[in-house]
């Protein structure tokens, strides 16, 4: 898929699942992409504290413009007051629509900035491997970013019971593949269940929560992960300033 139209999809907010997908390992692993990535980000920030700015500035001007007319004035100006009037409520109510989404976070731009595909650890994949277990399976499919294969044998591995951080690992492919509510599901399962990767669950379920737009929980959860964590501390402090 070409590159540019993926960025126009991204910010228009046009990615299928698939686009989806093939935009965040681009993003992970295409240097050149993740530049241009960053730049556009950047830009449509600058464009948009621009547009909030020129909307001040029209409010601005409507008010001090009905505040300064005389109070004694005819009905040709009385009628021109009222439509001025009835033009600065309909800006200031698509004004404040507007500045709330211009202001607020871009919860797409801050996940795609911050999510990286936590790393194979747990099971090692030699070429000289002959070992056709469902295990191996599994995480030649993660590695290989197979992840709709990697979820079906993960799951498979869950059900029987074979492997203790099957559900972190899973929600990585959840996320992969766009399935948010999925993947909250299981990192919440791994943060009561396993010691090992509680830190990182938390991280990752921020995560979740910022690209379901759900701020209250992905806040909560930074905080939590700061407060008792050391892992990816000092981004998480960077991404609650941002959500602020």
């Amino acid at each position: 898929m070409d590159k540019e139209l993926l960025l126009y999809q991204y910010f228009a907010n046009q990615l299928t699942e698939d686009g989806q997908k093939i935009f965040n390992e681009l993003l992970q692993n295409d240097p050149d992409f993740k530049s241009q990535f960053e730049f556009e980000k950047n830009l449509k920030r600058v464009i948009n504290k621009k547009q909030k700015e020129n909307l001040k500035q029209k409010l601005i001007g409507f008010e001090k413009e009905i505040n300064s007319n005389d109070h004694n004035f005819d009905s040709k100006s009385s009628f021109k007051l009222w439509s001025m009037a009835a033009s600065l409520a309909l800006l200031i109510a698509l004004g404040w629509i507007a500045y709330n989404t211009l202001s607020g976070p871009d919860y797409d731009a801050l996940y795609a900035s911050n999510f990286e595909t936590y790393p194979n650890t747990v099971y090692t994949i030699t070429r000289s491997d002959g070992n056709q277990s469902l295990t191996r399976d599994a995480f030649a499919a993660y590695e290989a970013n197979h992840h709709e294969k990697a979820i079906a044998a993960f799951l498979d591995l869950r059900t029987k019971g074979e492997l203790a951080h099957v559900d972190f690992y899973l929600a990585q492919s959840y996320l992969n593949t766009g399935k948010n509510k999925e993947a909250i599901a299981a990192l919440k399962s791994v943060i009561l269940n396993d010691k090992e990767f509680k830190a990182e669950a938390h991280w990752y379920l921020a995560l979740a929560y910022l690209k379901s737009k759900d701020e209250v929980n992905a806040k909560a959860t930074l905080k939590n992960l700061v407060e008792n964590f050391d892992y990816k501390k000092e981004k998480a402090q960077t991404l609650l300033k941002a959500l602020d």
